[in-house]
């Protein structure tokens, strides 16, 4: 085995164990973000964390992991740096093995956070901090692999590719059209699948994978509207899953552009442009947004589709993954909720493939383990942020 590799398994086996270490402070943690500009691919974001900082406060930071017996550390901070401020997001992490205390001084110069050599060991020498009996994305991207070469194509990890980038055009509207449109998907090729087969068990993770990210864009765009009333809110959630827009008429605004074009430069151009018209309002009024609208406002608690989105993140990567019946209860609510958005029966997708006794077990023993904490001895490397 090549220096190469091992490198690249150690640096697989942290951002591991950083995202656990995230995931136990509270945070929603997404690993391996692919970046493009213009489909040119530029980078990957090892970790896209997003913090629920208050009730009315959301943050999305990054990560940028090396684990190199040289790291550069004055040039990993740098970089990300840019990075940070090209995705205008609302802060960073540089995780090395390096120990200089210069790179700490750059790093708080430019208002990096800083896990160093220390940081790292500690957390990696702790046997508190991953999770047992979950699956690593590289699991994952070898069963995705053996499907699209089974159907022989890439749609899966096309999809699931795209589902992670969603979140770097910034959370909203924009990025929940494109996490429904990947739950769709998703959903359907999970009844689709053999019963019980691998397929089926894989595409079910990613199903609960994409819903974890409506869930999520939910929430941002219910901390945005925390002072409107609950029909405001609705009205928000309505027109941010119809027509891609928390505005109704910023939401048509390309499809009024072209309209109106036809209008004046084609022959009949007024007949024309009134058919389209009218077939675009039928095809966006056909979106039956009422169901997730409606639901999230019963939820009630504004935490709540927060933690749906951690629930769901977390069946997503469980070794025996769990099947809809043997979901909690509010995570269970808000598939069910997607699933009749989809027109998806629900008896169809719980019996997509059955979840083993040993699992049924394992979720009674595990509710310490889910708990929001960080084992002492790993950390705290940083404190939740209480800014409204």
């Amino acid at each position: 085995m090549t220096s190469k590799t091992k490198s690249g398994r150690k640096g697989y086996e942290l951002e591991e164990v950083l995202r656990a270490y995230f995931l136990r402070a509270g945070f929603f943690v997404l690993r391996g973000i692919p970046y493009s500009i213009d489909d040119e691919s530029v980078t990957d974001i090892d970790l896209w964390l997003y913090e629920r900082s208050s009730s009315t406060a959301r943050r999305c930071q990054m990560v940028d992991i090396k684990n190199k017996s040289r790291p550069k550390a004055f040039e990993r901070i740098i970089w990300t740096k840019g990075l940070l401020e090209t995705l205008d997001l609302d802060g960073a992490y540089v995780a090395t093995t390096d120990n200089r205390k210069a790179a700490r001084k750059i790093a708080n110069k430019l208002g990096i956070k800083l896990l160093d050599g220390n940081d790292v060991q500690r957390i990696q020498l702790s046997g508190k901090v991953l999770f047992e009996e979950r699956v690593t994305d590289e699991h994952i991207a070898k069963d995705i692999k053996e499907l699209d070469n089974q159907r022989r194509n890439k749609d899966t990890y096309l999809w699931l590719n795209d589902l992670k980038s969603s979140v770097l055009i910034g959370l909203g509207a924009n990025s929940l059209v494109r996490s429904l449109d990947a739950f769709n998907y998703f959903i359907h090729k999970t009844v689709e699948a053999q019963p019980n087969s691998d397929a089926a068990t894989l595409l079910g993770r990613l199903a609960y994978l994409s819903a974890s990210l409506i869930a999520l864009n939910l929430d941002y765009l219910g901390a945005e509207a925390s002072f409107r009333t609950n029909d405001e809110r609705r009205n928000i959630f309505i027109n941010a899953i119809r027509y891609g827009n928390k505005d109704r008429q910023e939401g048509l605004r390309d499809a009024r552009v072209a309209t109106e074009l036809i209008r004046q430069y084609i022959d009949n151009g007024s007949a024309i442009a009134k058919q389209i018209e009218d077939e675009i309002r039928a095809e966006y009024n056909g979106v039956p947004a009422e169901i997730i609208a409606d639901q999230i406002i019963k939820f009630g608690r504004s935490e709540e589709l927060f933690n749906c989105a951690r629930a769901l993140e977390q069946y997503a990567y469980k070794s025996a993954c769990p099947n809809f019946d043997a979901l909690e209860a509010h995570p269970k609510s808000f598939i069910a909720t997607l699933l009749d958005f989809n027109a998806i029966d629900r008896t169809r997708f719980a019996s997509a493939w059955q979840t083993s006794a040993a699992h049924q077990t394992q979720r009674k023993l595990e509710k310490n383990d889910n708990e929001e904490h960080v084992d002492e001895s790993a950390g705290p490397l940083f404190k939740k942020s209480t800014d409204t």
